[in-house]
């Protein structure tokens, strides 16, 4: 059999294997994932009696934001299960016999992780943030039919900092209303009304018109128990906002967005930190002109405030000794680097597997699963960790996005490396 022959079916029988273990690894991560994704949403939506067709297009539509972490961890379980299998069944040692290198055998798993990485990539700067908009607005029509101003008879609600009480509802229309206002602590407003119309007019934003009838409005200072005011009018309209009470679920956050609107916020805030330096810099100069005119004032023997001269040399010391941090700017670098990271970890935390090849295995499909499920929890909390970090270091937070990814690339290639020398 000639030598290409022979790399062709090593390469097929590879590349089968490595898919069948995908596709497994792939529906058990997806599993996972998707099982929490329900469960979130039938929080929010599913016991809210929501018709069961656009809750399965939510859940559609929801699919991206968990594929970015399901591409990585397939593939590296992949990879696993197909070296510990070929291992334990002395596959490899049979390839090796007939004098193929071992590398012809990570050749298809590199190629094909490679190709996954392309789809994550394609993921998270397409496929995410064009459902997530199209999540956002599914959403918001769902919201102008759920009961989030939940109107019974004898009921009391909570909206934010307003309290209505009320007795008999037909439909939209409230009989008997009382609102409480507590919005502010020191004045006191409560406002009665026969009768209101509920309708919701600002379906992005959730918020509601209470249009009244003959309403009855007294105004009183907590502080002054004599001061206090009350006034009627023919109708009033007031407005309740729960947009404050909109499940983060209907918002895009930093990981949904596209490259492009992440570059173009980066840029935004880039100019905001820029301007956080400039006005430090200008603190810091009058601070030590302040400084520079006390300390003259006690050469030429003038009045001399000690106080305040030392009152100016700490404020040079804050300043100087000040690390300006912009939260949003490190946020969405941080998340522009994660897209590129978690792409690139579908090829990277592979070759930690390929060690496997110099060792009999017993059960090596078996062992293989257990080795990538520690590995895809190690990543996952070191990513976690360099998250958390980005907001107490000015340094680029690509850096410490990118740390999981180099370290466990390094720890592959060391071992396979050592292991090729036993």
């Amino acid at each position: 059999m000639a030598h290409n022959d022979r790399y062709t079916l090593v390469y097929r029988h590879i590349g089968r294997e490595y898919l069948l273990s995908f596709v497994v690894a792939f529906f058990f991560f997806f599993f996972i994932f998707f099982i929490n994704q329900i469960l979130l949403i039938a929080q929010k939506i599913l016991l809210k009696n929501v018709d069961f067709f656009a809750v399965f297009q939510l859940i559609l539509l929801s699919i991206p934001q968990f594929l970015l972490y399901t591409f990585p961890f397939s593939s590296l379980t992949a990879s696993s299960m197909v070296i510990g299998d070929l291992s334990g069944s002395n596959e490899i040692l049979a390839i090796r016999a007939s004098g193929i290198s071992l590398k012809r055998v990570f050749y298809p798993i590199i190629a094909l992780s490679i190709l996954f990485s392309a789809m994550t990539f394609f993921t998270a700067d397409v496929a995410l943030p064009w459902s997530t908009r199209q999540y956002k607005a599914l959403y918001a029509s769902l919201m102008k039919d759920l009961p989030t101003l939940e109107l019974t008879s004898n009921s009391t609600n909570t909206i934010g900092d307003k309290v209505m009480v009320n007795k008999k509802v037909l439909g939209s229309t409230v009989e008997n209303i009382i609102l409480f206002d507590l919005s502010n602590s020191k004045e006191s407003q409560i406002l009665s009304s026969p009768k209101g119309e509920v309708t919701l007019v600002d379906l992005q934003n959730f918020i509601y018109l209470l249009d009244l009838t003959s309403p009855l409005i007294m105004n009183s200072n907590q502080n002054d128990i004599n001061s206090w005011s009350l006034s009627r009018a023919d109708t009033a309209k007031f407005y309740l906002n729960f947009s404050g009470q909109v499940a983060s679920l209907a918002t895009a956050l930093p990981s949904q967005l596209s490259i492009e609107e992440l570059k173009s916020s980066i840029a935004k805030h880039k100019i905001t930190l820029q301007r956080d330096y400039t006005t430090n810099e200008e603190k810091l100069s009058e601070a030590k002109e302040k400084a520079a005119l006390l300390a003259y004032g006690l050469d030429a023997g003038i009045d001399f405030d000690e106080d305040a001269f030392i009152a100016a040399q700490e404020e040079i010391t804050e300043l100087e000794d000040k690390v300006l941090i912009n939260f949003y700017y490190q946020y969405y670098r941080a998340e522009l680097h994660k897209k590129y990271a978690l792409s690139a970890a579908c090829f990277m935390l592979v070759f930690l597997t390929f060690s496997l090849s110099f060792y009999k295995v017993k059960h090596g499909r078996l062992i293989g699963f257990g080795l990538s499920m520690l590995i895809a929890v190690l990543y996952w909390y070191m990513l976690f960790f360099a998250q958390m970090k980005i907001f107490s270091t000015v340094i680029n937070p690509g850096f410490l996005i990118w740390t999981p990814n180099f370290i466990l690339f390094g720890a592959g290639i060391l071992l396979l490396l050592r292991s090729r020398h036993l």
